[in-house]
């Protein structure tokens, strides 16, 4: 029986059918409204004229500076994650979610289905950074998953207003993704142009970050995308301030899904520590 049991994983692993491209959707199928969630609707603009939709979520029980910007992984929109917006607002975050140009009801952006990333994702999260400095608190946390995950830990390393990271599946560059996706059989394009400062594996070469006070990486135990050694490489990165959630039984993009109420235990005890 044991025997047996050891190879459920494997199984798992070899029948699951990854997304790793970007599959934008225009349509909000769900809105906070839907759920009785407070909101105001933002509209930002990017430095190279981009406009970006915001839902800005006030803590409902009580007034607080603390505050978490969510920067998605590139499926869906922003309305197919309140979920986890939800439960940061229950833990007594302020919270900023956003679509990058392309999604919702942000500016048109071309976008093949075949990339994963653009350049200008990147900008439009460092809009998003400004946008919040300016608007409502100077420090703040992020948390990204998937595309959102390299973003944030990439930006977030080389902007003083984020303190802590929580990064779920991030890449480490554009470059051993797209490799370790081809060995999966999902072939990637990767986009030309993008800074290199902002990819996780090289934002901390010749920058110490000191502003950071905390990255927490996210990893499933049987991902084979970004793999638990992976998230290891860039540990040892910036060591003093990394730790790891090593999801059991998960392949990224399912960490949240796994066991939720664990997941987020983890997260929070990591933003509130």
């Amino acid at each position: 029986m044991k025997k047996i049991l050891g190879l459920v994983p494997l199984f798992v692993l070899c029948s699951v059918s990854l997304v790793l491209a970007l599959n934008p959707s225009r349509t909000y199928k769900s809105k906070p409204d839907k759920y009785g969630m407070k909101y105001e609707e933002k509209k930002v603009t990017t430095s190279d004229g981009a406009t970006l939709n915001v839902w800005y979520f006030p803590c409902p029980t009580e007034k607080t500076t603390k505050m978490v910007l969510i920067c998605h992984n590139g499926e869906g929109n922003m309305g197919e994650y309140l979920e986890r917006t939800s439960s940061f607002i229950s833990a007594g975050y302020n919270v900023i979610a956003f679509d990058y140009r392309g999604y919702g009801e942000s500016s048109e952006f071309a976008i093949e289905k075949s990339m994963y990333l653009y350049p200008q994702f990147a900008t439009d999260v460092l809009a998003m950074i400004d946008f919040v400095r300016k608007s409502y608190v100077q420090t703040f946390n992020v948390y990204g998953f998937g595309i959102g995950a390299g973003l944030s830990v990439g930006i977030g390393a080389n902007r003083p207003e984020v303190k802590k990271v929580v990064a779920d599946g991030p890449f480490l560059s554009l470059e051993t993704y797209k490799a370790a996706a081809g060995k999966a059989g999902e072939q990637l394009d990767m986009p030309f142009g993008y800074n290199k400062k902002y990819e996780p594996l090289f934002c901390f070469e010749n920058n110490p970050a000191a502003h950071l006070t905390g990255i927490l990486y996210v990893v499933g135990e049987y991902d084979k995308i970004v793999t638990p050694a992976d998230i290891k490489t860039m540990v040892g990165k910036a060591s003093k301030i990394s730790k790891t959630y090593l999801v059991k039984g998960s392949y990224n993009p399912q960490n949240f899904d796994t066991n939720k109420n664990e997941y987020f235990k983890n997260v929070l005890e990591f933003l509130n520590k």
